[in-house]
């Protein structure tokens, strides 16, 4: 995986010691997606609520504003084009039929992409360069089946889930993900192709994975990687929904394959027991690719 995935293994360290004018207070809220615009009447700073349509807008100053593009510069996703990027993520997509939209258009992942995308595809150039690096990781398998039709970009969803969502056949990464942290953005991208992974088990390895989980619920044994929200948070979130657990081990599995594995023998013997039928059998999943 690309380092910046890899960087996912290790704590998010905070920027404030290099990054003049960069509180702690204003590097949560950066990293939760809030941003420092400048207007006719001044500078505001604020964004969207959880990644809804709702937005809350409250007075700024300078300061902040050139702190928030001193933090964009290391850490945000920056609007560009990126007609090379594009390209390269819509050949790579054709290949598998899956189709790439945003907020302002929709388009099929043609074989031959032509550069001028237009103004709907214009401005995720960074994002483009991201997702493919992380897709041309994954097996082809990954990409080619029904659980993955289509890749969506910006905009809000209707559901609970304002970050990012999976849903019939869908990742949908809205925009509280395209605007935010660069680190955040592949996380929530590898936990939703999570989603369509675990969407395309079977039965039998559903039921596997079920039992092995059970036992970790009680052994209290699971991973927890820092993005958006904090590693326990993230660790805690698996305990409530199964799919949820499923979607962030192949996140864990692609990320952070050593420290996983590391991890696993280091568990007392029956949560490693539990473990090392989930990476058996994810790993099978992948073909028998492993990471590093």
């Amino acid at each position: 995986m690309p380092p910046e995935v890899q960087a996912l293994r290790a704590p998010w360290p905070s920027l404030c010691p290099d990054v003049t004018g960069l509180t702690e207070e204003l590097e949560c809220d950066f990293r939760f997606g809030q941003r420092v615009s400048k207007t006719e009447l001044g500078y505001v700073m604020g964004g969207t609520l959880k990644g809804g349509s709702s937005s809350v807008w409250y007075p700024a100053t300078q300061e902040q504003y050139h702190a928030y593009r001193r933090w964009q510069r290391r850490e945000g996703v920056v609007e560009a084009r990126d007609d090379a990027a594009l390209e390269s993520l819509q050949d790579l997509l054709a290949r598998h039929d899956v189709e790439l939209s945003t907020r302002r258009g929709r388009r099929a992942a043609l074989r031959s992409p032509q550069p001028s995308e237009g103004p709907p595809f214009g401005g995720f150039g960074p994002i483009y360069r991201d997702m493919a690096a992380i897709l041309a990781q994954l097996p082809a398998e990954h990409l080619a089946r029904p659980t993955l039709e289509r890749i969506h970009l910006g905009g809000w969803g209707p559901d609970a889930a304002k970050a990012s969502a999976y849903q019939d056949g869908a990742v949908l990464m809205y925009d509280f993900a395209c605007r935010g942290a660069r680190r955040t953005f592949l996380g929530l991208f590898l936990h939703e192709l999570g989603h369509a992974h675990e969407a395309a088990l079977d039965e039998a390895a559903r039921d596997v994975l079920h039992r092995a989980y059970e036992v970790l619920l009680e052994e209290d044994a699971f991973f927890g990687v820092e993005f958006l929200l904090d590693a326990e948070t993230r660790r805690i979130y698996q305990r409530f929904v199964f799919n949820e657990f499923l979607a962030e081990t192949y996140l864990v599995y692609t990320a952070c394959g050593g420290r996983m594995r590391d991890g696993i023998a280091a568990w007392p013997p029956r949560a490693r027991a539990a473990w090392d039928q989930v990476y058996a059998l994810f790993r099978d999943s992948f073909a028998g690719v492993e990471y590093e």
